[in-house]
């Protein structure tokens, strides 16, 4: 019988502000998903650049909550996919 595959998936994003005519990256998030424990995510977020981040703190908020948003989607699938794997009883990829 074959194990049932895992897959992980590792996401990096930041936060791009100006400065003058520079794009900087304030702050950076970055998360790691298996698919055998879609419950466990670990979430990383820092700040890159202090006093860009406070400047843009709304901006640099909403993109942390948009990456958030986005990890849950990925979650949310992992999650299904082990529903109906174990309602089915089939080995595959979760």
């Amino acid at each position: 019988m074959l194990k049932p595959m895992e897959r992980t998936i590792n996401i990096s994003s930041g936060s791009i502000v100006k400065k003058g005519k520079e794009d900087l990256e304030a702050a950076g998030f970055s998360l790691s998903i298996n698919s055998t424990d879609p419950l466990g995510m670990g979430f990383n977020s820092w700040v890159n650049d202090r006093e860009e981040y406070n400047r843009n703190l709304a901006q640099c908020r909403a993109d942390e909550d948009a990456f958030r948003a986005y990890a849950r989607q990925i979650q949310d699938e992992m999650l299904a996919a082990l529903a109906s794997d174990d309602a089915e009883g089939v080995p595959g990829e979760v």
